[in-house]
C-alpha cells in the first residue's frame, strides 16, 4: 500500500513498521514519530506508579521535540490508547491500549493526525463499525 520504502536505524522500529504501519497511508513523519514514542510509552505506562507524558518524553532522550509529541499525545488520547486520570494526575491505559499494543494487530484501524489542520480520522470498533471523528 505504501509507495515509499522506509528503513530505520534500529531493528525494533523496522519490525514495528513492518507489522503495524506498512499498510497505512500516513505520512512518513507521522510514522516515525509514532514509532519513536511506542516503546518509551509502553515502558512508562506499564512500569511507573504514576506515569506522566513528560516521563515518556524524557525516556526518549535523543528524539525530544516536545511540541510535536504533544500532538501525538493528543492523538493517542483521542483514539483511546491512553487516558489522563485527573484524580490521580497520571496516565492510564485507555480502552484501546491492548489493541494498540497487540503483537498481531496493525495500526490501520485509526488515522493519526499530528497536524494543526482540521482533519478527520477513522477508528474501528472491535465489531468492525467505523467511527469518524473530526479535529476542532
Amino acid at each position: 500500500m505504501n509507495n515509499t520504502i522506509i528503513k530505520f536505524n534500529d531493528q525494533l522500529s523496522n519490525d514495528l513498521f513492518n507489522t503495524k504501519l506498512e499498510r497505512t497511508y500516513w505520512s512518513e513523519v507521522n510514522k516515525r514519530y509514532l514509532l519513536r514514542v511506542y516503546e518509551p510509552m509502553k515502558l512508562i505506562v506499564e512500569n511507573v506508579t504514576k506515569p506522566k507524558w513528560s516521563q515518556v518524553i524524557c525516556e526518549m532522550v535523543g528524539y525530544v521535540h516536545p511540541g510535536y509529541y504533544s500532538c501525538v499525545y493528543k492523538s493517542l488520547k483521542e483514539i483511546g490508547v491512553i487516558q489522563y486520570n485527573k484524580y490521580q494526575r497520571c496516565l492510564e491505559k485507555g480502552p484501546n491500549w491492548d489493541r494498540f499494543c497487540d503483537e498481531y494487530e496493525g495500526w490501520d484501524w485509526f488515522y493519526m493526525n499530528t497536524s494543526s489542520g482540521c482533519l478527520s480520522y477513522e477508528t474501528k470498533t472491535k465489531g468492525g463499525l467505523e467511527v469518524r471523528k473530526v479535529y476542532n
